[in-house]
């Protein structure tokens, strides 16, 4: 882009333009050709809102990224030195190679959460699998949210673990008990994507010990999501009343009897 970032590490420095698309009903310009916005204070005063919470946003991503990639790290280490340090022990003495469940959950002592969204060319569809590692020395209870592209057509198919909808594009299970060094894994696939349409699967939780790889819920956000829903539901529901009202109903019979007595044309009685 332009910037200046040496090392190529850390904030980049310069001047930067940032284009902000604004969506509105009554967008107000300086003239008839409609060729710049007008200086309306309370619209820059939330497009600045907007991008702080994006750059929020962007933040907390890159932190949670990086804490994975050095617990990652760890966890590998570990997983590479102590098993062959446990095998060249047992060679030595002549005895069985022991169980290192134990000693790793100790050392890690964190609960760590791995997805992975891939495209499955033989299915069509989107596979996620989401694991969970218990590396802590009590037993943790959890509810995993994820996201998935519900507003774009998408359908989730394959989800033996079950779980419930949370809101518009939020999906949960409830995980009653994880016991210490045991993992467990939640699959599914999302039918009715092309490839490339989702490609990283966001990870929420709720419980008290931290998630590494996962986003303590927010759950005004959650609340939010429910809100427009709520709001969407009542902009319809006067839509359907409306077209149900339009419905003619069938004429009946008059009222009023016709009048006797009166003759035809040709002099008969009607």
């Amino acid at each position: 882009y332009g910037l200046d970032q040496p090392g190529a590490k850390g904030v980049p420095k310069g001047p930067a333009a940032i284009l902000v698309h604004l969506a509105s009903t009554n967008v107000q310009f300086t003239s008839e050709a409609k060729e710049a916005l007008a200086d309306n204070g309370e619209v820059i005063e939330e497009a600045r809102k907007a991008m702080l919470e994006m750059g929020r946003g962007l933040r907390k991503h890159l932190e949670k990224k990086k804490k994975m990639a050095k617990t990652k790290e760890k966890f590998e280490l570990i997983n590479d030195i102590l098993p062959a340090i446990a095998k060249k022990s047992a060679d030595i003495l002549g005895k069985p190679v022991p169980d290192l469940a134990q000693s790793i959950t100790k050392i890690m002592s964190a609960v760590i959460s791995e997805t992975e969204t891939v495209w499955n060319k033989e299915t069509k569809q989107t596979d996620v699998s989401i694991t969970l590692f218990n590396y802590t020395t009590r037993v943790r209870a959890y509810t995993i949210l994820a996201t998935w592209p519900e507003k774009a057509g998408a359908a989730m198919v394959d989800n033996d673990t079950g779980g419930r909808k949370e809101a518009t594009g939020v999906w949960a299970w409830k995980l009653e008990s994880l016991q210490p060094g045991e993992k467990t894994v939640l699959s599914y696939s999302l039918s009715g994507l092309e490839k490339g349409d989702w490609t990283e699967t966001d990870l929420f939780f709720r419980g008290s010990q931290d998630v590494i790889g996962a986003s303590k819920m927010d759950e005004k956000f959650l609340e939010e999501i429910r809100r427009q829903e709520r709001a969407l539901s009542e902009m319809n529901e006067p839509e359907q009343e409306e077209n149900e009202s339009e419905v003619e109903e069938p004429i009946g019979e008059p009222s009023v009897a016709a009048p006797t007595g009166q003759t035809t044309l040709f002099g008969g009685e009607a």
